[in-house]
């Protein structure tokens, strides 16, 4: 269990949360996923209700990283903490109410989400609450993760098979073409010998290198390339793909997916 935390950043993503997800790189679909979600469903409620103060991201990465910080090794697997109490200041809470439905759905498919990932189990739903605490300021909140049994979740096993990635050409957000992941080891560069071809004056001749490792994992590596390798707008050498991972190389969009 974990006490309280008082977090107090700015909107968006602060300098913690740069660090975290550059060393959980498949967190990123998760909380792209969720904001893409919960602005679909509440259609501009968010942009104008939330201009300032605490933002529903910010919770979204909280959970990520409480479910990993608090996770626990059983005999029959890792079980992550699936029941989590944020506590917020008084305008917040107001705030949230408006829509409190929609977000408590949402950050419980982020628990689902996290847990399905890294293969970790959860022993009973998840559930997500709201509380106030009028000594908080705007912007703050405290979080408590603990495990709660239920109806169990089971981990699912991890992904062994090969040949089920692939990876996307976009073209002014239109998928252009299709590479299918079946090789061991598959280059991009502009090199006609490539596996995959990009005619980008931004891209090396030998660029980089989607290899396959033995646990079903992708992994992404820059080829020491001139202009670098982009991976959801952060500068990479070597990097674990999940699926939804957008790689930048030149001018060139390239999206990593699971089939």
């Amino acid at each position: 269990m974990h006490g309280l935390q008082v977090w107090a950043g700015p909107r968006g993503y602060n300098r913690a949360d740069r660090v975290y997800l550059r060393k959980h790189h498949h967190t990123v679909p998760i909380l792209r996923d969720f904001e893409r979600r919960l602005g679909n469903m509440v259609e501009g409620f968010f942009a104008t209700a939330f201009r300032s103060g605490l933002q529903p991201v910010e919770l979204a990465k909280r959970i990520l990283r409480d479910m990993d910080a608090g996770k626990s090794v059983g005999v029959k697997g890792v079980w992550a903490p699936n029941h989590f109490v944020f506590t917020l200041s008084s305008e917040d809470a107001e705030r949230f109410q408006q829509a409190e439905g929609a977000l408590v759905g949402e950050l419980k498919q982020v628990v689902r989400d996290a847990a399905a990932e890294r293969g970790w189990g959860l022993v009973g739903p998840p559930e997500i609450e709201f509380r106030t605490d009028d000594s908080l300021g705007r912007g703050q909140f405290g979080c408590e993760a603990t495990l709660v049994e239920g109806v169990p979740e089971p981990a699912p096993a991890p992904s062994t098979a090969g040949g089920e990635a692939v990876i996307v050409l976009l073209e002014e957000g239109h998928e252009a073409r299709t590479y299918q992941l079946h090789k061991q080891s598959v280059v991009i560069g502009r090199l006609p010998e490539c596996d995959i071809v990009i005619s980008d004056p931004g891209a090396s001749r030998r660029h980089a290198t989607i290899t396959r490792e033995d646990g079903g994992e992708y992994v992404l590596t820059d080829l020491g390339s001139t202009n670098g390798t982009i991976v959801n707008d952060e500068p990479v050498g070597e990097h674990v793909l999940s699926d939804g991972d957008r790689i930048t190389i030149g001018n060139t969009i390239l999206e990593f997916r699971r089939q």
